[in-house]
């Protein structure tokens, strides 16, 4: 039976188990771990910063001090656990640089003028593992690497990426993105153990962790705690096959000759090769099937999104209703969406996506900047009308959300002829156009909109009979 190993993490939290949590800023050793995690994210200075006044700023000479010590003691004992032959698990986490005073001087009474270095929140890496580069997503694809295959099976619809990496040497490559040179996922073998790179595992905070009125404190549900225990069986698993893997010594270049195998073990080989082939094509058909899936389900962003997402799930959901919509960005003037109706009517749109609030007066007075921007080119003859696609409350379930736009949104729309559109509302119409061809309506819907300027638009009902072109 293996004995129990100690997991102690850095930046990333184990469901229930917060006591093998260690703060980078802790004077606590990793030193009694078999297993380390960690996520970059929390690797950063902890102290006050220094603003320049010809803009900039840098944290201070005893921040960069205490910060310069943490991450040199993390290095080492990073460095050492890989010596001893132990597994590293490094969670892609977002790069971060830091810009830091070194020294100070006075070239004048009043005046302080810096020295100043950029460091990262991945500098404490023993091992170069190639460039990073900031970018998010959650599109990845696993190479089927047994050592990974448990992990990749559980944790699947957990994962994001938050960086990604180029030109590294020497890594078993096990995640990558649609391009194959951008690497979310590696094993690189250090002088005894080894460091594992993988992509974030992002659980749901909300859902893993309660509060306790009674005693003041928040506490792990039974299903985060469940969760934790299966990631450290896993976490412990990987360790397990890579400790036995490096074990036994590599094949010599001489025993790779064709003379030393049997007839059996080259007809594997070639079975081997063939089934990889097979399996790069259904890799590729699966691709093409998540592509389709995921423009299929691009709607539901009209729910839960914010930002560029939710910009482009309006910009299709017009698409349905008969508009035609673009962004539109001249190097001066960037607009969310300029819209033209089949009935030559011209919208600018502008969106807006709120965790627990409602849309307020700061988009507002954006469209009307946009508006009155647009107005100002010479192309446009007319004054174009202004839509405002809020979707306020995005994290909460539709049917259970109470807030919209605030008052003075409501005012200012009535005034200035604006027309609010709550973007949950936006996809009850258009998902059902997505399946149902209706033109009438579609056209009903486009008239909810020309009729709703000044106001929050209400969309007719969903007709009983689906097919009526």
């Amino acid at each position: 039976m293996n004995k129990k190993k100690d997991i102690l993490s850095i930046g990333f939290e184990i469901p229930g188990q917060s006591e093998n949590y260690i703060y980078f800023d802790s004077s606590k050793s990793l030193m009694d771990a078999d297993i380390i995690i960690i996520s970059p994210e929390e690797i950063s200075p902890n102290g006050d910063r220094i603003r320049f006044s010809s803009g900039g700023a840098c944290y201070d000479t005893e921040t960069t001090s205490r910060y310069t010590k943490h991450s040199s003691n993390l290095k080492k004992e990073v460095s050492d656990s890989l010596k001893q032959g132990k597994t590293v698990f490094l969670f892609l986490a977002e790069k971060k640089e830091f810009s830091l005073a070194t020294g100070v001087t006075h070239p004048r009474k009043g005046e302080n003028l810096y020295s100043t270095t950029t460091k990262s929140n991945y500098d404490f890496l023993p091992i170069n593992i190639g460039n990073i580069t900031s970018a998010s997503g959650n599109r990845l694809i696993f190479n089927g690497n047994q050592i990974l295959s448990d992990f990749n099976r559980n944790f699947k619809d957990y994962l994001k990426y938050e960086s990604y990496i180029e030109n590294s040497e020497n890594a078993l490559i096990t995640y990558h993105g649609k391009d194959k040179s951008k690497i979310l996922g590696a094993i690189i073998k250090g002088k005894s153990g080894h460091l594992v790179i993988l992509p974030k595992i992002k659980y749901d905070y909300n859902s893993f962790v309660k509060y306790d009125k009674k005693t003041d404190k928040e506490f792990w549900t039974d299903e985060a705690k469940k969760f934790g225990d299966k990631l450290s069986e896993v976490l412990i698993g990987i360790d397990a096959k890579l400790s036995s893997s490096s074990e036994k010594t590599p094949p010599p270049k001489w025993s790779l000759d064709k003379n030393y195998f049997t007839k059996r073990s080259l007809k594997i080989e070639t079975q081997i090769k063939k089934s990889l082939g097979d399996i790069e094509k259904l890799k590729k058909k699966i691709e093409n099937f998540n592509q389709e899936l995921e423009s299929e389900n691009q709607l539901k962003d009209l729910l839960f999104e914010q930002g560029k997402p939710l910009e482009d799930a309006v910009t299709k959901a017009l698409d349905i209703l008969g508009y035609k919509a673009e962004n539109y960005d001249d190097g001066e003037l960037e607009l969310d969406q300029v819209i033209m109706s089949p009935e030559k009517v011209r919208y600018i749109g502008e969106c807006e996506g709120k965790d627990a609030k409602d849309i307020n007066i700061t988009k507002f007075r954006q469209l009307l900047e946009s508006l009155n921007a647009d107005f100002a080119r010479e192309d446009v003859e007319e004054k174009a009308f202004g839509i405002l696609f809020g979707n306020p409350q995005r994290l909460v379930e539709p049917v259970k959300r109470n807030l919209d736009f605030t008052k003075k949104c409501k005012t200012g729309a009535e005034r200035e002829k604006i027309a609010l559109i709550k973007t949950a509302e936006l996809f009850v119409v258009t998902n059902f156009l997505q399946q149902n061809k209706n033109a009438k309506f579609k056209k009903a819907c486009r008239k909810a909109i020309s009729d709703g300027l000044g106001k929050i638009v209400k969309f007719p009902t969903l007709p009983s009979k689906k097919n009526d072109t």
